[in-house]
């Protein structure tokens, strides 16, 4: 059984594995060829506090609301059994929306193992809404703590009310009367929730020193107050409005994506021809040789050029997101680019399959789930493996943009 731990005496590092893992979760984040830190990089820079998993902005809300319910509790696994019980009644407060709506929980409900608190809680934290550091356990001990704490200073100081820290920002807009047991609880915002959460979505940022907050995109993306259906974050209407600064590191997130996704296909093409020849092999060849060439005749010379210009600059936005972009990353990176020009040619270009293939299994033979060299993990594939376009986490906040939007889409 895979597992992960830490000592937990280290807020700042439980921190980051926390953000890591919300981070790592979601369909977006198949990243077969390691191009993951480069990804999240550009995606906490333009939408920090946002993972693939979360859907529904008012969810930041419903969270700190549960959390502070349970705070009422004495001790801290009194507290955590109670957070526990109140998402799950939220989860009952919101089936009635069905389906395909965002609703966390709405098949597995009291099964549920990721509840919402989990998966909103590095959000919480970037957003400025949680205070106290580190995971949910941490944060109930140091309610009770300062429950403790406020009890034995009242009994010194009779008649005054005790101070309990709840380790969020009290200036949040108050739940509805009776939460979380609302029978039409729904995603709606009023306008004071809408107002509190765009002013904290625009102020958010993933570096305590803030260098990075000029690249976060939802202060200039909210400004746009109709629901929006852009496809790609580089298409919102806001685009033309950025700083030239914050425009050009679009345009190159733009360029990274559109040029990596041929490398993406060409793994998916040389894992299909790998498999044994069945009618279903010969199908999925064809497939993604067919996605590979029309990849090729879309990709633009200028984002090939933009991005070989460019390139220098990845680490130092890995370095301010705290993400580690190694050498090997980007000589992969540099040496792909300089191959994609060749187009569909590179369908049967030797080095262009090695270099798609050997990455591969440098990342994941140790691990024994590389594709390109153990049968088995053939046998296991489904025929598509992370050939999809890197969004950058676009879609997820243009769910949050769309519920912050105070008027329908045009």
């Amino acid at each position: 059984m895979n597992f992960l731990g830490w000592i937990d005496h280290d807020g700042d590092r439980e921190e980051a594995i926390l953000r890591a893992l919300g981070a790592a979760k979601g369909n977006d984040a198949r990243d077969e060829l390691g191009l993951g830190t480069i990804r999240d990089s550009f995606a906490d820079l333009f939408f920090p506090g946002i993972s693939t998993i979360q859907q529904r902005v008012r969810y930041f809300l419903f969270v700190q609301w549960c959390c502070e319910l349970a705070a009422s509790q004495g001790e801290a696994d009194r507290i955590v059994a109670r957070l526990r019980a109140n998402e799950e009644t939220l989860i009952g407060s919101l089936k009635h929306l069905g389906e395909g709506r965002g609703v966390i929980g709405i098949l597995s409900q009291e099964a549920l193992e990721r509840m919402p608190s989990e998966i909103y809680w590095n959000g919480l934290a970037v957003l400025g809404m949680r205070r106290i550091r580190g995971g949910r356990s941490r944060w109930a001990r140091q309610v009770a703590v300062s429950r403790r704490a406020a009890r034995e200073s009242n009994l010194l100081d009779e008649g005054r009310k005790p101070a309990v820290d709840l380790g969020f920002d009290a200036d949040r807009p108050d739940p509805p009367e009776g939460f979380p047991n609302i029978d039409d609880l729904d995603f709606a915002l009023t306008q004071e929730e809408r107002d509190f959460l765009r002013s904290r979505l625009s102020a958010a940022c993933i570096d305590g020193d803030r260098l990075g907050h000029r690249y976060n995109l939802f202060g200039t993306f909210s400004r746009h107050r109709r629901a929006t259906r852009a496809a790609w974050l580089w298409d919102h209407p806001r685009v033309g409005t950025l700083k030239p600064e914050v425009r050009d590191m679009v345009m190159l997130a733009a360029a990274f994506a559109r040029v990596m996704h041929g490398a993406a296909i060409l793994y998916n093409v040389c894992v299909a021809r790998l498999l044994p020849p069945t009618p279903d092999a010969t199908r999925l060849v064809a497939q993604h040789s067919k996605a590979f060439t029309d990849w090729a005749g879309a990709l633009g010379a200028a984002d090939v050029d933009l991005l070989a210009r460019r390139l220098p600059e990845i680490p130092r936005l890995g370095a301010l997101t705290r993400h580690r972009v190694d050498e090997r990353t980007l000589g992969f990176v540099r040496r792909w680019t300089e191959l994609a020009p060749c187009g569909a040619d590179l369908l049967d270009h030797a080095g262009a399959l090695a270099l798609v293939g050997d990455r591969e299994v440098y990342l994941k033979a140790g691990g024994g789930t590389s594709r390109i060299r153990f049968s088995k993990q053939r046998e296991r594939w489904k025929g598509d493996s992370g050939s999809q376009m890197m969004d950058f986490r676009w879609f997820r906040a243009r769910s949050c943009l769309n519920d912050l939007a105070a008027k329908p889409s045009a």
